[in-house]
């Protein structure tokens, strides 16, 4: 075994060779088969384009996969997150118009709101007296006018 070795290269097909000699069947890897290349000639004979083996395997780069697995991570996140988004505003909405108003804040808002009207009658009574003495003087003036004489109204 050991001249079969060295003869051989390695130990592997040394191992293989054992069970042959026995006369045993050998099960074992299959060599790969040797690569092609297709090459495409032209009429005049000359080589025109060369394939090498595997040249078309779907072989997708890893940036396309995380940019996929991004795109529907960011479409899984919309989908779900839009609706729940839109759930939580319209919950926030209903809390914020529901407030109650106790009854004193209301009777005190109530009060004031007769105040504020009394004041506005009274502001109004104070500009019509201001009114009726601005036309009274006016016509006064305008009587005072008419009976002093045309040199003395100066």
């Amino acid at each position: 075994m050991t001249t079969m070795m060295t003869q051989g290269g390695n130990a592997a097909t040394a191992q293989q060779a054992a069970p042959a000699a026995e006369g045993q069947a050998v099960i074992g890897p299959e060599p790969p088969a040797p690569p092609r290349t297709f090459t495409i000639r032209g009429r005049d004979g000359l080589q025109t384009i060369t394939i090498p083996p595997n040249a078309f395997d779907n072989v997708i780069p890893q940036q396309v996969v995380d940019i996929s697995i991004a795109f529907f991570m960011t479409m899984a996140i919309i989908i779900i997150g839009f609706p729940l988004a839109r759930a939580f505003a319209r919950r926030m909405d209903r809390r914020g118009g529901s407030a109650q108003i106790s009854n004193e804040v209301s009777s005190q808002l109530a009060h004031l709101n007769q105040a504020v009207d009394a004041i506005a009658v009274e502001v109004e009574r104070i500009s019509e007296g201001q009114r009726f003495t601005t036309r009274l003087l006016s016509e006064q003036k305008d009587a005072a006018r008419q009976t002093l004489p045309s040199g003395a109204n100066r």
